[in-house]
């Protein structure tokens, strides 16, 4: 029998079935009837189907295993987990609340953390909780403080000795940044990874899959303190709206939580004078497959401008950002470093996501830069073209594909600032 070569690069249905059906002559001179009819060409072709479908299968596997084509979440969730990185929850919306007395106090006013507001809209009512303690003063009327759009909310359990206990999440729309986690009234930490934590370490591992589930981990005792067994876990976070949170000027008017002065409540009065943006929905695999990439090769610390652009524009609520030192802006000083970041879904960050990336980038710049982060300035950008339009074709149509196209090409998340 002579020797059949195999090409290995036929996998579709057609290519699989031509080439076994030029191999069974080398096999049998007794099967001469090659019609779709005969019952062996059925069950060959049913075989070609079958493999058509493995050879799919395969292949997919195959783009799944790589960054730039994986499609399915868990497997970008999975291949971004091998260099340090991990997918974006839900990012709640950042305002500024202004709050204002009937009348002043003898003594300082705290508003507590987590005090929550809302505004009323057509698509329903949207929370804003206070991102910390406000004191008015004594005598003064009115004071700002950041807020987080979303709802307080807090899960128990309780610890059972055992080695990396894993509590999961009952939420799944938990707010990025926003949880917190008491072990046996004592503030736990976050960690990336138990690498560097001691026996000693009240640590941390926060994990998510492709359905939105939220996994906390425990340390196993040598890497992480294991808790005793009976201990009260509390996990405090906040239940976000991500995009929907996103809110004009002076639509927060309702305040939910009462505030007290010496044993009695105040009135107070409350808006938000700047418009709640970057609110966003989870993060999406396009964005995942750019970024982790961008702060694998920054190594996490921002000493080049592709550094800072890659911290900054990774994290929560940041859309774009852009670096300018001395050498692009003449009246900079020397180690200074300006960065101007604009926040998902277009318009000015809040001045709380200004604070929040300063300290973020502070953690990572050298020690001699002093960063600053600004607002951007939007430009007017107006576009002219002339559209021809075959008579067989409805112009308006037309018109509503090119002005899809046109905004789709000047989008915030294809153009950089610049």
């Amino acid at each position: 029998m002579p020797k059949v070569r195999v090409n290995y690069t036929n996998k579709d249905y057609e290519a699989v079935r031509q080439e076994l059906v030029q191999r069974i002559p080398t096999i049998t001179d007794r099967w001469t009837d090659f019609n779709e009819s005969d019952l062996g060409m059925v069950l060959l072709e049913l075989f070609c189907g079958l493999g058509d479908m493995l050879l799919f299968y395969l292949d997919n596997q195959a783009n799944e295993a790589y960054l730039p084509t994986a499609r399915q979440r868990q497997n970008v969730i999975n291949l971004t987990n091998l260099v340090n990185y991990r997918l974006d929850l839900p990012v709640a919306a950042t305002t500024t609340l202004y709050f204002r007395l009937a009348g002043a106090l003898p003594g300082p006013l705290t508003i507590p953390k987590h005090t929550r507001c809302r505004a009323t809209t057509d698509q329903g009512n949207v929370d804003f909780a206070t991102a910390e303690d406000l004191v008015i003063a004594a005598g003064a009327l009115d004071g700002m403080v950041g807020a987080v759009q979303g709802v307080p909310s807090e899960e128990g359990f309780t610890t059972d000795g055992t080695q990396g206990q894993v509590f999961r999440l009952a939420a799944k729309d938990i707010a990025q940044g926003s949880i917190e986690v008491w072990v046996g009234g004592v503030k736990w930490t976050e960690v990336r990874t138990f690498y560097e934590s001691t026996p000693a370490d009240g640590h941390y591992l926060l994990t998510t899959d492709a359905l939105d589930n939220t996994w906390l981990t425990s340390g196993d005792g040598h890497y992480g303190l294991l808790p005793p067994a009976g201990q009260a876990v509390a996990v405090k976070y906040l239940k976000t709206l991500g995009a929907g949170g996103n809110l004009g000027k002076r639509l927060v008017n309702s305040l939910l939580d009462p505030v007290y002065f010496q044993g009695e409540q105040v009135k107070l009065t409350v808006t938000n004078i700047q418009v709640a943006s970057n609110g966003n929905a989870r993060e999406s695999l396009d964005h995942a497959r750019r970024q982790a990439p961008a702060e694998l090769a920054s190594l996490w610390r921002a000493v080049t401008k592709a550094d800072y652009i890659a911290l900054a524009e990774g994290f929560p609520g940041v859309a774009k950002a852009q670096v300018l030192d001395v050498n692009d802006c003449l009246n900079m000083g020397y180690y200074h470093v300006c960065v101007v970041i604009a926040p998902d879904g277009g318009g000015l960050p809040s001045q709380l996501l200004k604070n929040q990336v300063l300290a973020f980038l502070n953690e990572r710049k050298l020690l001699t830069v002093t960063v600053h982060v600004k607002d951007p300035v939007y430009v007017p950008v107006n576009i002219e073209a002339d559209v021809y339009v075959y008579r067989n074709y409805d112009r308006f149509e037309v018109l509503d594909v090119v002005l899809g196209k046109v905004r789709d090409h000047i989008a915030m998340d294809t153009v950089r600032l610049g």
